[in-house]
């Protein structure tokens, strides 16, 4: 990819994922949608479920429709590693805030031991905001709403077609058409980057109360605010943004989980 490369003669990957929740250390992918496309054209798509192998909660099937019969027979998000590379080796990206789906894209690559592709990303919701301003909203259906685009909203892949189209009005209201990828890069501020978003491991101990490699009980605030005790074996240090996290083996689920450190309430 060559940031002077036309932005009429660049690939771009449209893209989106359906999760099971908001948090890329514990939650999963449940479908996702690519589209490789010009800004005349669609090249190609895919769209597929996948089975997260963990419970999909009720409320957020009441927001997509996924549900965990759907997922069953369903491929695992590793099975699907080589198709996320191929859209997204030689396109630009465009995602309605890329952060979220970035960040579970590198979470589930890092969960493999895999290396995150280099995904290079342009976020529609920040474009939007510097090229159509003043909107009542910058949510992808209320945009799109507003520009006649029909979607299926949290449909990965209708949710993908969204953004691109989205992206096309940016282009044109810009007169962009002459640009170059280096002036687009510059309009919206810095290209987003999955490494950038990356979970990233590290040897320096997180919370002195949490040895690696001893077995430990621990009293923990779950999301609903139930404390919950687990006895655990810490095995890694984990820091993904401003949050702190340790990949240990859980004896109740007979699992290895993740827990905010933060939620940490007391360690026996």
């Amino acid at each position: 990819m060559e940031f002077t490369a036309p932005v009429t003669n660049t690939l771009f990957c449209a893209l989106d994922c359906e999760t099971t929740g908001l948090n890329p250390i514990i939650d999963r992918i449940v479908s996702i949608g690519l589209i490789h496309f010009t800004v005349d054209k669609v090249v190609d798509s895919f769209y597929t479920l996948v089975n997260p192998l963990k419970p999909i909660p009720p409320h957020v099937t009441m927001l997509h429709g996924i549900t965990a019969a759907m997922v069953k027979k369903a491929p695992t998000i590793s099975e699907l590693f080589a198709t996320i590379e191929r859209f997204t080796a030689k396109a630009y990206c465009v995602i309605h805030n890329p952060r979220f789906d970035l960040s579970f894209i590198d979470s589930a690559f890092h969960q493999y031991g895999k290396t995150t592709p280099d995904i290079k990303a342009f976020d529609t919701v920040h474009l939007a905001r510097k090229t159509f301003k003043q909107m009542p909203s910058y949510n992808l259906g209320k945009l799109c709403s507003h520009f006649g685009i029909t979607i299926n909203a949290h449909h990965a892949l209708s949710d993908a077609e969204g953004s691109m189209e989205i992206f096309k009005r940016i282009i044109e209201r810009l007169n962009a058409e002459n640009w170059c990828i280096r002036d687009l890069e510059r309009y919206h501020g810095g290209i987003i980057s999955a490494d950038s978003l990356a979970m990233r491991s590290t040897r320096n101990p997180i919370d002195s109360r949490i040895p690696l490699g001893y077995r430990i009980t621990i009293i923990y605030k779950d999301a609903s605010g139930n404390m919950l005790e687990r006895s655990i074996l810490p095995q890694r240090y984990f820091i993904i943004g401003k949050n702190n996290y340790i990949q240990a083996y859980c004896y109740l689920r007979n699992e290895i989980r993740y827990f905010n450190t933060a939620r940490i309430i007391a360690v026996h």
